[in-house]
């Protein structure tokens, strides 16, 4: 099995939105919900025997190109991708709002209490 890229230019209707996606040969996810199809073991080849839904689950933002992060829902692997230009650029913002809520925990929600600051005790005699 080769470790090539494999240019195959397939349109397909997104699993998981419906949407109508035209390939251009480097398409490997749905530009609106960004979600994509565990069919590839290297890029192209077609080999993967699994099928499963690949969700997106991280965003890097570069000075150059925004990568994309899936993991298949059925078996567990995750592939990283450049993003392309026809990318839904709200979703892509969305998807890594949630992975750093997720990471962090940092963005709580505006109802939940959060406790007031420990202070600190000072010690006897001073």
């Amino acid at each position: 099995m080769s470790r090539r890229f494999t240019r195959v230019t397939e349109d397909f209707d997104c699993l998981v939105c419906g949407a109508a996606v035209r390939g251009d040969g480097y398409t490997n996810h749905c530009p609106s919900c960004l979600c994509s199809r565990h069919v590839d073991v290297h890029p192209g080849d077609r080999g993967a025997g699994c099928g499963g839904v690949m969700r997106p689950v991280g965003v890097e933002f570069g000075p150059r190109e925004t990568v994309l992060t899936h993991a298949c829902e059925r078996c567990g692997e995750r592939r990283r991708c450049r993003t392309s230009p026809a990318d839904d650029r709200d979703a892509l913002f969305a998807v890594a709002s949630a992975a750093a809520t997720a990471t962090t925990g940092i963005f709580a929600h505006p109802r939940t209490p959060v406790a007031p600051p420990r202070r600190r005790r000072r010690a006897p005699g001073h």
